[in-house]
């Protein structure tokens, strides 16, 4: 079943609006932010990376059945 046009365009007009306000403080966030160290980013990219490997496994595991 589609969405009526109207609901279309205003789900995308909260959406924008949302966006917009949220520009501002991300910014502040990225220029004032806490700053990681080259150990902290290390370890999260190896976590990240064990995530990514165990989700393929997982897809391997259930296409080879």
């Amino acid at each position: 079943m589609d969405m009526p046009m109207w609901m279309k365009i205003t789900s995308a007009l909260v959406m924008g609006y949302f966006i917009v306000r949220m520009i501002p403080t991300a910014k502040d966030w990225l220029k004032n932010g806490p700053k990681g160290t080259s150990k902290e980013w290390l370890t999260t990219s190896m976590l990240l990376g064990g995530v990514v490997l165990f989700v393929a496994f997982l897809i391997v595991l259930v296409r080879s059945s």
